[in-house]
């Protein structure tokens, strides 16, 4: 029985027991961490028959971070915050922690790429009348994905206003409300075609948080919004630039980037919570984009 394991559906496509293995092999850590594949009717069961026998630590991936959510007994602010977990952690006497590694797995790729400075500002701005510009995020999309690197962009970057659209307007309105509820006053939305008929705004930092890019589309924005200090990321991850990179280089951006360095960075602190250890990252990603074949 392995310690560890990531469960979700589908599984076959995930990376996590590749990385949890470069990273405990630089740790000398010697466990084992197995793909658990779970329908919605045994999610639960399985979970906890798991953690019943011997499993020390888990990842949750879609569709049931929501649903992990409930099943821990303690959770990190974090979680709490993104109200869903991808991480949990066997405490003494069969206690479940719950974590969300996804937003601060977000805000250290940012790091990394330079695109955030240690005073956790964006670091688009280069010449003194675009450093007094406004910065402005826009988040595409406000699913499972959006809502844990919604929460961390509001914590963690400073002077910022964050702009969310969605296919469906109603969703992100209820997001926008909660940031709300929970005191982030920063973050508005507007339908879709309300972004496509403005041609005024400019963005820092644009998100693509959607699935476009797994179906070889993209979002329907405007080209207009983007200028070449505009740090455009895509949540999604492939060999070579996804559809929307491509689109965003085509139209005048100098800085892009793919979501494969999240999934490292947020499988990195998921270990540092398992481990108390926190693991390289740059030899993994570089490892991973070498053989990376999708």
């Amino acid at each position: 029985m392995s310690a560890f394991a990531v469960f979700g559906n589908p599984i076959g496509h995930s990376k996590s027991a590749e990385i949890y293995a470069l990273f405990a092999n630089e740790a000398g850590i010697k466990k084992e961490y197995d793909l658990k594949l779970v329908s919605q009717n045994n999610f639960e069961n399985l979970l906890y028959n798991f953690f019943k026998s011997d499993g020390l630590g888990a990842n949750i991936t879609a569709p049931f971070k929501e649903r992990a959510y409930f099943i821990c007994h303690q959770l990190t602010e974090r979680a709490v915050l993104a109200r869903s977990v991808n991480t949990i952690k066997k405490l003494k006497n069969e206690i479940l922690l719950g974590d969300n590694t996804d937003g601060i797995g977000f805000i250290s790729d940012l790091k990394r790429l330079n695109w955030i400075n240690d005073n956790n500002h964006l670091t688009t701005a280069t010449t003194p009348h675009e450093k007094s510009m406004k910065i402005n995020i826009l988040l595409i999309g406000a699913g499972g994905a959006s809502k844990g690197i919604l929460l961390a962009l509001l914590s963690e970057v400073t002077e910022c206003y964050i702009h969310i659209v969605n296919r469906t307007f109603h969703t992100a309105q209820k997001l926008v409300s909660y940031c709300h509820k929970i005191g982030y006053k920063n973050v508005s939305c507007m339908p879709l075609f309300e972004l496509v008929g403005n041609h005024d705004n400019k963005y820092s930092l644009i998100i693509n948080a959607t699935t476009s890019s797994m179906v070889n589309t993209i979002p329907n924005i405007p080209p207009s919004i983007i200028t070449p200090l505009t740090k455009c990321y895509d949540l999604f991850y492939q060999k070579k630039d996804t559809p929307f990179i491509t689109w965003c280089k085509n139209h005048g951006s100098n800085y892009c980037s793919d979501g494969l360095g999240m999934l490292v960075e947020q499988a990195a602190h998921a270990f540092l919570l398992w481990h108390n250890l926190f693991p390289s990252v740059d030899p993994i990603l570089n490892h991973l984009r070498s053989t990376l074949y999708t």
